[in-house]
């Protein structure tokens, strides 16, 4: 970092800050934005660029300060994502409510449900409502390592190859020989046998890369590692491998394009078998992939496989670990919805990978939690890195990972029936859509004999027809846009409601087979195109819909528990009296009130709660 004194010009420390800034180094930039405040701050009005490299840092308090001040200011149309961060934010200081309540605002701002930042907000909101109602864990205790492992710098990526040995990797101050340095730090490798004081594990150091990510096959025959360079502020890596022969270690050699795509950045290696077949897990942003970093499997001979979107997602998905005994993957996610900032997430592969779990608190906190791991012959004992609360820093909030053991004891159906309600839950509020005056339309009845997925077919096979009709009074770029945002409308959000009504039955039934009690929740909405009286029946109708696909649901399977009282449907029918602003109840303007967005969003059935308990 240049050099300056608080006596510098202030456009020269501005300019120092932009630079920084521009090229993602947003520690210095904090430096340098927080000497121009100290400046002037009457003039001040770098706050959102403040803002972001506080966020960047994981100065969460700090950073809620800056984008309010960029929220007050008549910048704040300029930065659209403000309430987004503000939102993300409060979450990682655990104030759910206040993070609710801005990513709440900020959904209410957008009608895209395609828009990556819309998914992104509405991911976050979902944790956020998560993290209000779960329960911590009492099967499993999480402690942070002393300092004879952890120091004020980040510690991270542990690595146990027995229970006895502790490789790990650390950002460490320099010694002023280094090449290649970030924020005045280079991660190196570190090793610990039998709980002493952690040393340099010299062996694959190299001051001309940071070095991390450490994984060993079983045995401690092959080791897998990354070589990082800081490329335009960005951390850059390829992965390493080397081999143990006669009593030495071989000289490190990048590994094939299989594990390296050029142009990308390939990391976090996990030596594993899997499937029958040994290969690496890693995460990588490399062409192919279905968004930021993806798992993917490299095996030793063969091609690399994507792990699908049941895992990947458009976010991040990083720090891969397969236990072959658990026959689990677990690793970190920054879009699954969690409770912090990266929660850590698990799948059981059963010829398929399974739903995605959110491994709940303490494993999980309100902050930063990676590089999961666990001992390869017992999963119940591991390691982890995190930046939560307890974690010790150079100086600024949160700043920094330290590594954390974990011990779980032995599983009883209590953890299972908790991850199933943990995974219901997530997708609340589940939105079904209807269309117009659907199931049984012009009726007074308040049940129906059709089921859910009856009146979804109906809904879907009109898609067409709500194009035409309502983009027929338009032409040229908003005709397109109208049409595109209808086509998106049933494709993402009605097709999506049905499949996590699918998925939502699935975990219901395994829940109720570990005899747990369920009591579901819903409500019921209608447009305003009716009379009060006929929408409160047709929400009836609508509710009577779901009730019938939950059971019929797998040729009966859910009938037994209704009857006997495990599973209890509570109905909330509010018809149009919580319609939205702004939606036509014009029976004459059916473009408004029957085919558009807003008037469509507005009939749909809300399984709203569930809750679970062991019987």
């Amino acid at each position: 970092m240049t050099s300056f004194s608080f006596a510098q010009k202030k456009g020269e420390i501005d300019a120092e800050a932009d630079f920084y800034y521009t090229t993602q180094d947003y520690f210095s930039a904090v430096y340098f934005y927080e000497l121009s405040l100290q400046k002037d701050s009457t003039s001040f009005s770098d706050w959102y660029p403040l803002a972001e490299s506080y966020r960047q840092t994981n100065q969460y308090s700090k950073g809620i300060m800056a984008y309010e001040k960029v929220l007050e200011s008549n910048q704040v149309s300029l930065y659209p994502n403000t309430l987004l961060w503000l939102g993300v934010l409060h979450k990682n200081l655990a104030q759910y409510e206040k993070a609710s309540s801005y990513l709440k605002q900020f959904l209410d701002k957008s009608l895209r449900p395609s828009d990556y930042w819309y998914r992104k907000a509405m991911m976050e909101w979902k944790g956020a409502q998560m993290a209000l109602t779960m329960k911590q864990r009492e099967d499993v205790q999480v402690q942070v390592l002393g300092d004879h492992i952890n120091s004020i710098y980040s510690d991270f990526a542990p690595f146990p190859l027995g229970d006895t040995s502790l490789y790990f990797s650390a950002m460490l101050a320099d010694d002023g020989l280094a090449k290649e340095l970030y924020i005045g730090h280079r991660s190196q490798l570190m090793f610990s046998k039998n709980g002493a004081a952690a040393n340099l594990y010299k062996l694959f150091n190299d001051k001309s890369y940071h070095i991390a990510n450490i994984s060993l096959s079983p045995f401690g025959q092959e080791v897998y590692f990354t070589k990082c360079k800081n490329q335009k502020g960005e951390i850059v890596c390829q992965i390493y491998s080397s081999k143990y022969h006669n009593g030495l270690w071989s000289l490190p050699q990048i590994m094939d394009h299989r594990f390296n795509v050029p142009y990308a950045n390939n990391t976090h290696p996990q030596w594993a078998l899997w499937n029958g077949v040994e290969g690496l897990f890693i995460a990588s942003n490399r062409v192919g992939g279905f968004g930021d970093f993806d798992i993917w499997f490299v095996p030793m001979s063969g091609e690399a496989q994507n792990l699908g979107n049941g895992i990947n997602t458009s976010g991040k998905e990083v720090t891969p670990f397969y236990h072959p005994l658990e026959k689990s993957l677990y690793f970190s996610s920054d879009f699954h919805p969690g409770i912090g900032g990266f929660d850590i997430f698990k799948s059981v592969w059963n010829e398929q990978w399974g739903l995605v779990q959110n491994v709940g608190q303490p494993l999980n906190s309100s902050a930063n939690d990676l590089y999961y791991v666990a001992l390869i012959d017992s999963f119940h004992l591991g390691f982890l890195s995190s930046n939560r609360t307890g974690s010790q820093t150079i100086s600024q909030e949160s700043c920094c990972n330290d590594i954390y053991s974990f011990v779980k004891s032995e599983e009883c159906v209590c953890v299972e029936v908790d991850s199933l309600a943990i995974a219901m839950q997530l997708n609340l509020p589940l939105s079904l859509y209807f269309h117009n005056d659907e199931p049984n339309p012009m009726t007074r009845d308040s049940v129906t004999t059709l089921t859910y997925t009856d009146a979804y077919n109906s809904f879907m096979a009109e898609k067409e027809e709500y194009v035409k009709r309502f983009s027929s009074v338009m032409s040229g770029k908003a005709r397109n846009t109208a049409e595109r945002q209808i086509r998106d409308f049933f494709e993402q959000t009605v097709y999506e409601g049905h499949k996590q009504l699918l998925q939502f039955a699935d975990q219901l039934e395994r829940a109720l087979s570990l005899e747990a009690k369920v009591e579901i929740k819903l409500k019921g909405y209608t447009s305003p195109l009716t009379a009060s009286d006929y929408n409160k029946l047709l929400a009836k109708r609508r509710i009577s819909s779901v009730e019938n696909f939950l059971k019929q649901y797998n040729d009966g399977a859910l009938l037994a528990y209704l009857q006997t009282g495990h599973l209890e449907i509570s109905e909330l029918p509010l018809g149009e009296t919580q319609v939205s602003i702004g939606v036509s109840d014009n029976p004459n303007d059916r473009r408004n009130s029957v085919y558009s967005i807003k008037a469509a969003r507005e009939r749909r059935i809300e399984i709203v709660s569930v809750n679970v308990e062991i019987r």
